[in-house]
């Protein structure tokens, strides 16, 4: 399983970084932070604030019309990767046993690409 979901996370920044620019790698990193908060683990003291978050991150990958739709599907083209793509991804994520490992794989992801558009 955990092999399975790096190949996924591989292939969807390479997907983002074959024209590689400062741009797509801006747009790549709103789609993988929207994962880390749609992902992000329930807690007991949670703020609502903290749940709207996760419920709108959720919200936004699997709206079908509309302006968030629109934005979703605006993000992707502008990161160079097919929404329909994204969001199968985003649904094996959320429904993924193994979530700690997904989110530190999306979070080393985003870490190591900080300074390459520098």
């Amino acid at each position: 399983m955990k092999e399975n979901e790096a190949l996924l996370y591989t292939r969807l920044l390479k997907s983002s970084q074959t024209k590689s620019s400062k741009e797509k790698l801006l747009f790549l990193a709103v789609i993988l932070q929207a994962l880390l908060d749609a992902s992000k683990p329930k807690t007991s003291n949670e703020s609502e604030t903290s749940l709207d978050a996760r419920e709108s991150a959720t919200a936004w990958f699997f709206c079908s019309a509309g302006v968030t739709c629109n934005n979703f599907e605006y993000v992707c083209d502008n990161a160079s990767i097919d929404s329909s793509y994204v969001r199968s991804f985003a649904y094996k994520v959320l429904k993924s046993k193994e979530i700690v490992f997904a989110r530190k794989r999306i979070n080393k992801l985003l870490d190591s690409n900080k300074n390459k558009g520098d």
